[in-house]
């Protein structure tokens, strides 16, 4: 089995404060940690931790940053031989601060990301067409349809808030092409000018996607699959950082239906997954391995296989 992801190459800063500091006021952090990150990044090391062999198409600079994210990836596992390397290009790089008892603030500059062209995706065809998955995360409306139109099938997509806010009738036009697409509460809303979440769902569903997912935080995962609505309660823990939650989601999931697993198993593993990552602090530190995946399914869900109600 073999996932390809294309997307956003950064390196995360995340710093842990229990207050931002006033105009010309400085604070100490509570803590502070460097690692790769970036959405498709974060899938991929997650598929990888998870057995999958997985590679990723992604762009960084010739800097130290560059060589950090490299050496992060290959370490978790990570195909890294058709990562862009652009000379003269500070890579990407995101500051995210967690402040204590508040939703996460995300400061971006792109850099080199933005260097990632459709030919780029196009060069490596013949990688898209061998790989049994491709989940293409943030990336630009070119290079989407880029990676659809060389892919027939099995074409993953969490398209980011950013590109859904501003390419909203592109990304609809371009669903006719995906297999599954990711979304978070904000973004499903968006996407489908309907608060009620059944009726996002079947509406964005109407455009192509056999699989929509809406990740709904604390409050769960709802999904409608093949014409059926499954909603899965969100596993209660202590949050600490819920940075690349939703990419670590995705990559159970997929990984789950890439080992068998029913729909709404699979549905049941990624929350367990997602889970773990978020009581962690830094995505690529607390990436869970697939037993501790099916331990906390199990301890969390019992051997209930259905889905519930969303009411």
């Amino acid at each position: 089995m073999k996932f390809l992801a294309i997307g956003n190459a950064n390196i995360d800063i995340t710093v842990f404060v229990d207050k931002i500091p006033d105009q010309d006021e400085a604070s100490e952090a509570l803590a502070a940690i460097i690692r790769a990150g970036g959405s498709a990044s974060n899938f991929a090391m997650a598929s990888a931790r998870l057995g999958i062999d997985t590679s990723i198409i992604s762009s960084i600079g010739d800097d130290p940053l560059g060589r950090i994210y490299l050496g992060t990836l290959e370490r978790e596992g990570v195909d890294i031989n058709q990562v862009k390397i652009v000379e003269g290009r500070r890579s990407g790089l995101v500051v995210i601060l967690n402040v204590l008892g508040e939703s996460r603030r995300m400061i971006e500059n792109l850099g080199a990301n933005e260097e990632l062209l459709p030919e780029d995706v196009m060069r490596r065809k013949d990688l898209l067409e061998a790989a049994d998955v491709v989940h293409i995360a943030s990336v630009k409306i070119p290079i989407a349809e880029a990676v659809i139109k060389a892919k027939s099938e099995e074409v993953s997509w969490d398209p980011g808030s950013r590109i859904l806010t501003n390419n909203k009738e592109d990304v609809l036009r371009l669903l006719n092409g995906v297999n599954r697409i990711f979304l978070n509460l904000k973004e499903a809303e968006i996407l489908s000018g309907k608060g009620d979440l059944e009726k996002a769902a079947q509406k964005i569903a109407q455009k192509g996607p056999k699989e929509v997912f809406i990740k709904m935080g604390a409050k769960g995962s709802l999904a409608w699959i093949d014409g059926s609505i499954c909603f899965v309660k969100a596993i209660p823990v202590n949050v600490v950082d819920t940075t690349g939650a939703g990419d670590v989601f995705a990559a159970a999931y997929l990984a789950a239906r890439a080992k068998g697993f029913s729909p709404g198993k699979s549905i049941r593993l990624a929350n367990a997954a997602a889970a773990l990552a978020i009581s962690r602090p830094g995505t690529s530190y607390g990436l869970p391995v697939w037993d501790e995946i099916v331990a906390m399914e199990f301890i969390s869900y019992g051997k209930d296989t259905n889905c519930q109600n969303l009411n």
